[in-house]
């Protein structure tokens, strides 16, 4: 099973290296002109009250470019500097959508050099290389080739040179080649399943996965880093330690989950060959109950699973977010009038008088809902 059509990211950590001096230069360098940038687009609205032309703005920055006392500029390749521009035009495009959507919004603004946080290539620039390594303009790198060696052999649209505030670098390559490693297989299951915040997963077949709400274990911890960060005077290296030690117990959490996430993705699609769940609608449900839809990060691990299924061959199904999967008895098809509150999570039925646990006959009705999709889709396929 192919998934030509999905363009996709992967990610993979540089080690450690004396030589990380120089992508650091680069990305300092990249913060000067992405500011510079901005610098001579506000300038030209001041004067004209209109936007710079992209291209206009990138012959100047060209001509910047081969001025000597910024011969620096040299080390950030050409296409690069071409998506510092497209970055910021995007940012524009975005911000007069939201003006006339009459969503309040800034246009975007220059950067201390020290938080720009990347750069990125498209066709030059980078190269890589067997046995785990990548050239980035000449320099070479090594990282932990967790995909055998399928970056060297994929079609690759963009590669980002990103760097955290631990002084970390990571490479982000982007891509709509097929990665599937694995051919599907017959003889697996179907399982429906629905996402809850007393249960993380409750499956069709009756299984219930508990979610070990990784910040609530790590959440002294962050504060603790907290209340010293607080402390410190901004701008002092206390302060720049502090920040780190905060950053390292995010960091921390967010490592531990996904790694969770993606075990129980493997186990998940290793298990099923067919996956139904639900359109939720996570900003909706992080208003009402804040921190522990945050801990969950349902959409993350949705993520991760669809990466999981393109690699064992699995298909995975949404449903509408509309559908009333709590609400309808999984037997009878008989439709509660009102919406039960969250309270409840047992009913029966008074139709048929079946006993339903609230999730589980959501898992049911998921499935059943997914199943009738896949049916339509073959109907319309042989039409």
């Amino acid at each position: 099973m192919c998934y030509n059509d999905v363009m996709r990211t992967l990610t993979v950590k540089l080690y450690g290296s004396d030589d990380f001096g120089y992508l650091n230069d680069m990305i300092n360098i990249a913060g000067i002109i992405y500011n510079t940038a901005l610098t001579i687009i506000q300038d030209h609205y001041t004067e004209t009250g209109k936007l710079l032309d992209k291209y206009e703005l990138q012959k100047q920055l060209r001509g910047l470019r081969n001025v000597d006392e910024n011969h620096h500029w040299r080390y950030v390749g050409s296409q690069a500097v071409q998506e510092i521009t497209d970055r910021i035009y995007r940012a524009y495009r975005l911000f007069f959508t939201n003006r006339e959507k009459g969503v309040k919004c800034s246009p975007p603004r220059r950067r201390k050099v020290k938080k720009y946080k990347s750069v990125t290539y498209k066709q030059a620039g980078y190269r890589f290389l067997t046995g785990g390594r990548i050239s980035i303009n000449g320099h070479i790198y090594r990282y932990w080739d967790s995909y055998d060696g399928l970056l060297e052999r994929i079609k690759i649209k963009t590669v980002t040179v990103k760097r955290n505030i631990l002084g970390e670098f990571f490479v982000y390559v982007t891509t709509d080649s097929p990665v599937t490693i694995r051919e599907t297989r017959d003889g697996r299951g179907e399982v429906g399943m629905d996402f809850g915040l007393k249960m993380f997963l409750s499956l069709s077949d009756g299984t219930m996965i508990r979610s070990p709400e990784f910040f609530r274990q790590g959440v002294n911890e962050v504060r603790k880093a907290s209340r010293a960060l607080s402390r410190k005077v901004m701008g002092s290296n206390g302060y720049e330690r502090a920040l780190k030690a905060l950053y390292r117990r995010h960091q921390d959490i967010a490592n531990r989950r996904r790694d969770w996430f993606w075990k129980l993705s493997h186990e998940l699609c290793s298990r099923y060959g067919v996956i139904a769940i639900e359109d939720l609608n996570i900003k909706g449900m992080a208003r009402m109950w804040g921190r522990k839809v945050h801990d969950y990060a349902f959409s993350e691990f949705v993520e991760i699973l669809e990466w999981c299924a393109r690699k064992y061959g699995t298909r995975v199904i949404r449903i509408g977010r509309y559908y009333p999967s709590s609400q309808t008895c999984s037997v009878c098809g008989h439709v509660w009038p009102s919406t039960k509150d969250l309270s409840v999570r047992e009913w029966t039925c008074p139709e048929c008088g079946v006993y339903h646990d609230r999730d589980v006959n959501a898992a049911v009705n998921i499935l059943a809902e997914a199943k009738r999709i896949m049916n339509r889709m073959e109907q319309a396929k042989d039409a």
